[in-house]
């Protein structure tokens, strides 16, 4: 059987058009490419990002689906989670038209978070609900032999005529080392990381002037329960064996030529003796190998890391970790069903400054027990413990399949799901008993807190100097790439940038925001270049600045 896979495209409602870079290509795919493939259907892959150009993502969309189709699949795959709504309708709609009779079926967050209604809302052939991957090969093998596909397989849902069948939901799935290695190269990986790179957000990219990034899942699921993730606590956390992740780096190392590997793991670390022997082994690839990366981790603060640890992990190359902080309110974390305490953060931020290692996380606002007072709180906590940590503000939102959603249903401020799914990410909704007034005043003051990155560290450019250089990232974004230099505020020693700046930035002092290479704290250089410099693109090869 013929399988065509339809990756979402990145922020589908955002003009100008994003570019993704393979870190945040959505890794479940490549799993379900490599687990169809290993059942031996054949998988072709449409990717439908990095193409600027177009006025509309629609467009773009029309003409890659369009393309897509000439070699007549016998089933098209799509998924993705709430927020790719309007990307899945439209998806939908154009095989429908391009190709009517080619089953279409349907996986991911949105499918898993909300079954009944997506399933409805979309009407796609068939959905999966949960891990994808044996699914979908049942599914594939039973059409291809012209097998009725009804109550047999777990985790699927279809039409018996016009009535919706929901087969029951089974979340024992197989071992998660005897899966096969996820395979992006149906997406066009290669072009992700030589074309595309400088896409990835800066905090993953900052520590090497050339990144390549690469995601590794070491991990599925995750069991905590907090109210504003979609997981709900119903997913076992089970993790990969350190000798199945370190053969799937050989491979991507060999392969792809990376250099910063993004662990996407909810739960790592917390096996303290599972962080040592990843560490250890790849020490060890470094030795025999040659292996050259740094790497970034997230884990969740019940991992309680000590110093030897953290410092094992520093001369492994890790060069990042990130915790959920959320909030610094003890009120709001205990309405997040969090169940941690400010106090473990603390610690976790004076441990990474002592090894040398960025610390990261976010402070997301709006909460329904957010008020002014937790609201300070929180800034009071990032004035004093976060300057020199990655340390975000946001908002929170309400999404299918976390308790928020049901809390603003049920609260009625969510009254009609179908317009809420068309326009999803579009404002921000007030959970909070504060008046709409007092939350928007709120809103805009976090924004501008954000953009600005008030309270971080600065230090002046020494030098900045244009390459002749572009990309089709540079070019997307009109912008000209450019070498900084400066001396790190905190440790004194002197980092060295490749960073864009957009020739139309008229409206803020001009600044980079980063990470020192050496010492890994956040940090913001001022550039103290004009306007006019940016927008004139002068000739002249080096724009000396004062410290």
């Amino acid at each position: 059987m013929k399988v065509l896979l339809i990756s979402p495209v990145f922020n589908y409602t955002t003009q100008p058009l994003p570019l993704l870079s393979l870190s945040d290509f959505p890794a479940g795919f490549a799993y379900i490419a490599a687990a169809l493939k290993e059942a031996g259907h054949e998988v072709a892959g449409l990717n439908p990002n990095n193409a600027p150009g177009y006025d509309k993502a629609y467009y773009m969309l029309t003409n890659k689906i369009f393309d897509a189709l000439q070699d007549k699949p016998d089933l098209i795959g799509l998924g993705g989670i709430c927020t790719d709504y309007p990307f899945l309708k439209d998806a939908v709609e154009l095989i429908r038209k391009f190709a009517p009779g080619t089953p279409i079926v349907l996986g991911g967050g949105i499918i898993s978070n909300d079954r009944e209604f997506v399933f409805n809302l979309l009407k796609p052939d068939f959905g999966i609900v949960g891990e994808g991957e044996e699914t979908v090969v049942k599914l594939a093998d039973a059409l291809a032999q012209g097998v009725k596909v009804d109550g047999y397989i777990d985790n699927l849902s279809y039409w018996d005529e016009d009535k919706p069948i929901h087969n029951p939901a089974n979340h024992f799935y197989r071992n998660v080392d005897e899966r096969p290695l996820p395979d992006y190269e149906p997406f066009g990986v290669m072009d992700m990381l030589d074309n595309y790179s400088m896409a990835t957000r800066l905090l993953y990219r900052y520590s090497r002037t050339n990144p390549r990034v690469m995601p590794i899942v070491t991990a599925r699921g995750c069991p905590f329960n907090c109210t504003f993730c979609i997981h709900r606590g119903n997913q076992f956390y089970r993790a990969r064996s350190i000798e199945n992740i370190m053969e799937e780096i050989k491979i991507n190392y060999d392969r792809y030529g990376f250099n910063i590997l993004l662990i996407l793991d909810e739960l790592f670390a917390v096996n303290k003796q599972r962080m040592k022997d990843f560490c250890e082994g790849v020490l060890e690839g470094k030795r025999r190998y040659g292996w050259d990366f740094d790497w970034l981790f997230q884990t969740h603060a019940s991992a309680a890391l000590d110093y030897d640890t953290l410092k094992l992990a520093k001369e492994a190359g890790c060069v990042f970790f990130s915790y959920g902080l959320e909030s610094a309110s003890p009120t709001v974390l205990k309405s997040m069903n969090k169940k941690i305490q400010p106090s473990q953060i603390i610690e976790a931020i004076e441990l990474a400054g002592k090894t040398g290692i960025g610390f990261g996380g976010n402070l997301i606002f709006g909460d329904p027990a957010e008020t002014q007072e937790t609201i300070y709180e929180s800034l009071d906590f990032f004035a004093k413990y976060c300057q020199g940590a990655f340390v975000f503000l946001g908002t929170l939102m309400p999404y299918p399949g976390n308790k928020l959603f049901d809390h603003c249903v049920e609260k009625g401020i969510i009254q009609d799901k179908d317009a809420y799914y068309a326009n999803i990410d579009q404002g921000a909704i007030n959970m909070t008993s504060m008046p709409d007034v007092i939350w928007s005043q709120w809103l805009n003051f976090l924004a501008v807190f954000e953009r600005a990155w008030l309270y971080i560290k600065d230090t002046n450019a020494i030098s900045i100097e244009k390459e002749d250089y572009s990309d089709p990232v540079v070019v997307h974004r009109n912008a000209s790439m450019y070498r900084i230099e400066a001396k790190c505020p905190y440790c004194g020693e002197e980092i060295t940038y490749r960073e864009m700046i957009n020739k139309r930035k008229v409206d803020w002092p001009l600044f980079l925001g980063v990470g020192c290479t050496k010492c890994n704290k956040r940090v913001k250089i001022n550039l103290k270049m004009s306007v006019t410099d940016i927008k004139q693109e002068t000739n002249r090869e080096q724009i000396e600045v004062a410290v």
